[in-house]
């Protein structure tokens, strides 16, 4: 499969490999699968997913969305983009549930390896992030294509787009993207229209 995005992660465009990805990290690594359902409903950066504290999550719930400036936009745009999502009702109530216990400092996911005791440790890297979530989809039999910390990101892209009758110009705003050209490369519609281009064609051979 080629990609024609810098970012070389894909978007899961199939619905019941999205569930079994999900369904994996849930049963196998509950803090993963809280980060992959972040970066699913918020369309957030991994870079930005893993830097998320207990109470960061607590501001969220309080004011129904996420506020995040988008760490790759602090130092390349003239204006800061800082990015509101708000939060669907059953994603509230999944991390009201897995937050009640924790303290404010905590990271979602801390580091096995990281500075720092106990339930203060630094966070889980991006790249580690990354690995998991391949590791997930392998294990339910997503294979060749490359899974990361953008998935759930671009994943959220696409469904956006799919949903919202193919509207390219309305997944740049939610992105930020300065061309809907960016976003189209992105999320992989580049790669569905020469498929479908090449499907329609076949039909005359």
């Amino acid at each position: 499969m080629r990609i024609y995005a810098r970012n070389k992660s894909v978007a899961i465009k199939d619905e019941k490999q999205l569930k079994r990805i999900k369904s994996y990290l849930k049963y196998n690594n509950y803090k993963a699968y809280i980060l992959f359902l972040i970066g699913l409903g918020t369309g957030y950066r991994g870079g930005d997913l893993v830097e998320l504290t207990v109470e960061d999550i607590r501001k969220a719930l309080d004011r129904g969305a996420l506020i995040i400036l988008e760490n790759k936009t602090k130092n390349t745009r003239k204006k800061s983009f800082e990015r509101i999502a708000y939060l669907g009702e059953r994603l509230s109530e999944i991390l009201k549930e897995y937050i009640k216990d924790k303290e404010d400092g905590e990271y979602i996911y801390p580091s096995q390896k990281g500075k720092g005791k106990g339930k203060y440790k630094t966070h889980i890297s991006r790249e580690r992030l990354g690995k998991i979530f391949k590791e997930a989809a392998s294990k339910v039999g997503v294979e060749n294509v490359s899974i990361g910390t953008h998935t759930p990101r671009k994943t959220y892209g696409y469904i956006q787009y799919i949903t919202h009758d193919k509207d390219i110009n309305y997944v740049q705003e939610l992105f930020g993207h300065t061309s809907p050209k960016i976003t189209k490369s992105y999320i992989g519609i580049d790669e569905d229209i020469l498929k479908e281009s090449a499907d329609v064609i076949d039909t005359y051979i």
